[in-house]
């Protein structure tokens, strides 16, 4: 029996992924890292094939994008086999392996499945009160960043910045109620995002703050003008957003999210880019909720530091 067995989406990346699984399975053999490939064949594949597998009894490595990543963590959590869970990251956005350290560098990734360090992380669970559940790494969000992703998921190109603008053209805030552990937050939102690690989109650091080893979530309700939005959306990439006068940051084990007009069009919510559907949303933090194949170190701080000068998660009052 192989040692993992490794689902991967073959159009990750909008179909651009043929070079970089080559490369992927170049990198394990060098390695001598013994697998089972298995591939989807649609949305919430992963989810089946990752439950049976770990079932099965192997270690598990999600490859491609967020979205078969975070089907990938699902389907293993509810096995419930207590299998580890590891990544290749292969699509646009890669912020569910960056969440737990993993740098979008495709021999990094294999090396660091050789290596064999695992450790315990934090993990978010958010419900619908329609009974949708999920787990997630990353971050749990709804209003207008949400609306980007949904249209983004229906594309076979994923731009998310040309999504964004258009968006913003039609875009008209709600009112919310947030309610938190020792908080609560209700008025006008373009967003709220509850993070349990700190970047979506492909880097945008909206919970800038947030780290999956402290057992809370980061939330920021913003309130901002649609054109204002969207300079704050460059910011984010740079981590560089934070403070800013019209955002509010709070930290909760758990949140509630729900529309304050019952007559209002519900915003949509989403957990590391897989929709949930319509608001109110409850969200759960786990501490140390499962473990993960990852580096010893966050490589992603790193190479962030290496670039900007600072941690993402270091700002000035």
């Amino acid at each position: 029996m192989e040692d993992y067995a490794i689902v991967y989406n073959p159009i990750a990346k909008g179909g651009k992924t043929k070079e970089d699984l080559e490369y992927a399975f170049k990198c394990l053999k060098s390695l001598k890292v013994s697998y089972k490939l298995v591939e989807t064949e649609y949305h919430g594949h992963a989810i089946e094939l990752a439950r049976q597998l770990a079932k099965e009894g192997y270690r598990i490595i999600g490859m491609g994008g967020d979205g078969t990543c975070n089907e990938v963590m699902e389907g293993i959590i509810t096995s419930k086999t207590g299998v580890l869970c590891g990544f290749i990251p292969m699509g646009s956005g890669n912020d569910v392996p960056a969440a737990i350290g993993i740098i979008p560098d495709i021999k990094r990734a294999c090396e660091i499945i050789a290596e064999g360090k695992s450790s315990k992380t934090d993990i978010g669970f958010a419900k619908t009160d329609e009974g949708v559940e999920r787990h997630f790494l990353g971050i749990g969000s709804q209003g207008f960043d949400s609306e980007v992703a949904r249209r983004v998921n229906e594309k076979e190109v994923k731009n998310y910045n040309m999504m964004v603008l258009k968006v913003a053209l039609s875009w008209k805030n709600k009112e919310v109620i947030v309610k938190m552990d020792n908080n609560t937050y209700e008025g006008k939102a373009n967003l709220v995002a509850v993070g349990n690690g700190g970047s979506y989109g492909g880097g945008m650091y909206i919970c800038q703050r947030a780290r999956v080893n402290d057992g809370l979530f980061d939330i920021s309700v913003a309130s901002i003008g649609k054109f204002k939005l969207l300079m704050v959306f460059k910011r984010m990439y740079t981590a560089s957003l934070l403070p800013h006068p019209n955002l509010a940051e709070y930290r909760s084990k758990k949140v509630r999210i729900e529309m304050k007009n019952q007559d209002d069009e519900p915003y949509l919510s989403q957990v590391d880019g897989e929709m949930l559907g319509p608001l109110p949303v409850t969200y759960e933090t786990i501490k140390d909720g499962y473990e993960f194949i990852r580096p010893e170190i966050d490589e992603v701080a790193e190479a962030f530091k290496k670039e900007h000068g600072r941690y993402f998660y270091e700002y000035k009052h």
